[in-house]
Parts: structure tokens; sequence; C-alpha cells
């Protein structure tokens, strides 16, 4: 999978986290949006190519 394909599907991950941070109660909405933007700078780390999978 190119790193492109990946860093997408990251990054729509981590949007979806982000999104659901009040919907759901299993985590606090601080956690859940921490975690979201963790999940998105993963995805851009893997997307310029600092990290690859």
């Amino acid at each position: 999978m190119s790193p492109n394909v990946s860093a997408l599907l990251i990054g729509l991950v981590g949007a979806v986290i982000t999104l659901s941070a009040y919907s759901q109660t299993l985590v606090s909405p601080t956690q859940c949006v921490t975690v979201g933007l963790l999940v998105l700078i993963f995805g851009l780390l893997v997307k310029e190519g600092l990290i690859s999978l």
C-alpha cells in the first residue's frame, strides 16, 4: 500500500475519533480529542515519509 493511501486511512480514523468525542461515553471528550489529534499527526508523519509502515 502506498504511503498516500496509508496516510489517508490513518487520517480518516483520526478524524472519526476526533469527531466522535461528544457522541460516546467511554472516555472523556478531552481524551478522545487528544487521541484523535495524535492519530492525525501520525498520519501526517507517514505521509511525509518520516515513518514507514
